[in-house]
């Protein structure tokens, strides 16, 4: 009983840090404070079945939470980056669901590390801010905030959301998808 205590403090200690350190004193701007290098990718399109970024290493992400800690996506096991939208209705249905299968499968102690990243960014859109949606949602892992410019998204070749990328523990991606995924394939895929 005491470890899932403690386990429960320190993923809400992680979330309140990554909540705080991705907002701005700004109202409106919610960019994180990254930089992206590596090679462009495409994720695939689920109608044309061609994953060409699989086997390929995947695009890092230097993620600054203040001016002396630095986080690297991915990093040295395997990452499961989640490209969403607060305006989307399938983000908005999906989320749950993979909150609800990482507890119940444990991911995180598996050593899978999972990033969530908001891009298109529209105050003109439900569910604005996104900060607000991420929180009224439970969402406690990490969360990047794209640029105006959908920089991050543009560089992983996002045209869809949601989009997946999934990398092995060499940075190698294993593979991308475009659109939704059930619990039950997330399971099998991490399997």
């Amino acid at each position: 009983m005491g470890k899932n205590i403690m386990k429960k403090l320190f993923y809400l200690l992680i979330f309140t840090l990554i909540f705080f350190s991705c907002n701005s004193d700004q109202t409106g701007n919610f960019s994180s404070d990254v930089n992206i290098y590596g090679d462009k990718i495409s994720i695939v399109d689920p109608s044309k079945g061609v994953d060409s970024a699989s086997g390929k290493i995947s695009p890092k992400i230097d993620y600054k939470l203040d001016n002396k800690i630095s986080i690297t996506y991915p990093e040295n096991s395997p990452t499961i980056l989640l490209f969403v939208a607060h305006w989307c209705p399938h983000c908005q249905e999906e989320l749950p669901e993979v909150i609800k299968w990482i507890e119940t499968e444990d991911i995180i102690t598996k050593g899978v590390k999972i990033v969530l990243i908001v891009t298109g960014i529209d105050s003109t859109k439900q569910n604005y801010p996104p900060d607000e949606w991420l929180f009224n949602e439970q969402w406690k892992y990490p969360v990047i905030y794209d640029d105006n410019q959908n920089s991050i998204a543009e560089h992983f070749g996002v045209k869809y959301f949601p989009s997946w990328v999934f990398t092995e523990n060499d940075g190698l991606i294993a593979f991308t998808h475009a659109g939704r995924i059930g619990i039950e394939e997330l399971t099998q895929l991490i399997n």
